[in-house]
């Protein structure tokens, strides 16, 4: 009988496989007998965005179901797009690495396989393992002695041959290099951090890089439009840092370009060498991170680019605090690696506001004033906000003598430990200690009276011969004010038992620094809360910073 116009002219098409469950993916992915070669152990790693599951002489990757704004892989569609453009961008870079792309179906009996007859219900890129030796975080990871630096002048080349060079940017891919657009991912990561003031961020840090982002788009607009007109902006590679670079001999590898936004690939070279700068940094390598920078505006022929690559250190190192920050909070993700993205997290937000506040020339902040002004507390309030060390006088004056630096000094012994020359010996390991450091981390912060310019003087010279800026913080304090203070903390441990006698015999010797450049002295009023006094300290040396930055010709 003929179908009636009011009757279904077709069949209901029949149902699409169910969709795995994040659990019921997991536990496919973590499973040996799942792949093709049969491995004998599965690693499973999780991003925030993907899982990676690591069985050489293959790696599957898969894209996790997630909006995250900045990224959207909520449908099956979208996943299989990105998975394709991943595939095709990072091939130049890494030949011989990425593989194919490879379906995960739903089997009659309702599991998941890879491959074969089915309707695809995930995808998965398949790469070839790389081993752990060759990639740049691991040998950073092995010591000083991992990486030389012509490794590096050689893998920041291979990167301006194989991807900058030859570019003629759109329009399209130049418009990301405005102010305009580039405040988009800034005022995101702001939004998108606020969770997580208080746990990660603090209040201070998220304030003042704020702080420092706005005014470098105000008063450094001209130079950011000039990075266009020169097309500096080009399609790079968006996610540039050690784990996604790796080399064996003459072979190197660049990988896991970013797909998934334009906009995070569409960048300033300036943006893309800092993101390896930054990483290099963190790694306690900031002698690398400078050469990097160095290296492609010679290669490039880029004078600014070193300028602009301060600005982009600390969005660099913002981006990935944020990143941390969700995977610590990430319910899926097992607590014991939530904490330590947490802890990862904490460090890439101290050194973005060390970006905003200092850059990335080495500093030593030196925190002076009479005995009992709080040089301590402002010290360790630093030192939790910027994550530098504190070098303290009293601390290494003990271990000279040694003495515990917790545990009080005889009173017979005093004299002697206050002496003149036991001074001198303390002040000579403090600079010694504090070159260490600054090796390492890029800036110290040292705790001590500098009561005599004789003791000073010593510091700026070693300073100046090293190409290492110094800033005194001087703390100062009515008398009383300090007798007040010194009673108190010689009831409670403390590493310092300097006492009411010895502020009674150094303080008519302290001598002002007047001999100072406004420049290496910041003068505060001890009697300010700490938090006040800390953040008096930061937002002096970002302005100073910002100065700097945008006076340079």
């Amino acid at each position: 009988m003929p179908l009636t116009p009011e009757e279904p002219s077709q069949t209901a098409p029949p149902a699409l496989p169910e969709l795995p469950s994040a659990r019921e993916l997991q536990a496919f992915l973590q499973n040996p007998a799942s792949y093709p070669h049969k491995p004998t152990r599965v690693w499973l790693i999780q991003t925030h965005a993907s899982y990676v599951a690591l069985v050489p002489p293959w790696v599957y990757k898969v894209k996790k179901s997630v909006n995250l704004g900045f990224l959207d892989y909520s449908t099956l569609e979208r996943r299989r797009f990105f998975i394709e453009r991943e595939l095709q961008l990072n091939r130049p870079l890494a030949p011989g690495i990425y593989r194919r792309i490879v379906p995960i179906v739903r089997t009659a009996g309702g599991g998941l396989r890879f491959g074969g007859r089915g309707t695809p219900v995930e995808y998965a890129l398949q790469m070839r393992y790389i081993p752990e030796e060759w990639v740049l975080r691991h040998r950073l990871q092995q010591g000083r002695k991992g990486v030389r630096p012509s490794e590096i002048r050689r893998i920041v080349r291979f990167i301006a041959t194989k991807l900058y060079a030859g570019q003629h940017p759109s329009p399209d891919v130049l418009v990301w290099g405005t102010p305009e657009r580039l405040r988009i991912s800034t005022d995101e990561n702001f939004e998108q951090t606020r969770p997580f003031l208080g746990l990660t961020l603090s209040p201070t840090a998220y304030e003042l890089i704020q702080r420092y982002t706005e005014a470098m788009y105000e008063h450094g607009h001209a130079l950011f439009t000039q990075r266009v007109t020169e097309h500096r902006i080009l399609e790079c590679h968006g996610d540039l840092h050690s784990e996604h670079i790796a080399y064996s001999g003459r072979r190197i590898l660049i990988y896991d370009c970013i797909e998934f936004n334009e906009r995070f690939r569409c960048i300033d070279v300036a943006n893309d060498i800092a993101f390896l700068a930054m990483d290099l940094d963190y790694y306690g390598y900031p002698e690398l991170g400078n050469l990097a920078v160095e290296t492609l505006a010679a290669v490039l022929n880029d004078p600014k680019l070193p300028l602009l690559a301060e600005f982009y250190r600390c969005y660099r190192a913002y981006v990935r605090g944020k990143v941390e920050s969700m995977r610590g909070t990430a319910p899926e993700v097992p607590e014991s690696e939530r904490e330590l993205a947490r802890e990862r997290a904490r460090r890439y937000f101290q050194l973005a506001l060390r970006y905003a506040t200092v850059g990335s020339s080495p500093l030593v902040l030196i925190i002076m004033g009479p005995i009992g002004s709080g040089k301590t507390t402002l010290a360790h309030a630093l030192a939790q906000e910027l994550g530098w060390s504190v070098l303290s006088s009293d601390t290494i004056r003990k271990t000279i003598a040694g003495l515990s630096a917790w545990e009080p000094s005889p009173e017979w012994m005093r004299p002697w430990l206050y002496s003149a020359e036991m001074t001198r010996r303390t002040y000579r390991q403090l600079w010694e200690s504090a070159e260490e450091l600054v090796r390492f981390q890029g800036g110290a912060i040292v705790d001590a009276t500098f009561a005599r310019r004789d003791l000073r003087e010593p510091f700026r010279n070693w300073a100046q011969q090293r190409g290492i800026r110094l800033l005194f913080v001087e703390l100062s304090a009515p008398t009383e004010v300090l007798r007040q203070r010194v009673r108190e903390r010689l009831r409670k441990p403390t590493d310092s038992d300097a006492g009411i006698r010895e502020l009674e015999r150094l303080a008519p010797r302290y001598e002002p620094p007047e001999e100072l450049p406004t420049e290496e002295h910041l003068l505060l009023q001890a009697t300010a809360p700490t938090e006040t006094l800390c953040r008096s300290v930061l937002t002096a040396l970002m302005e100073r910073h910002l100065t700097q930055l945008l006076a340079s010709p």
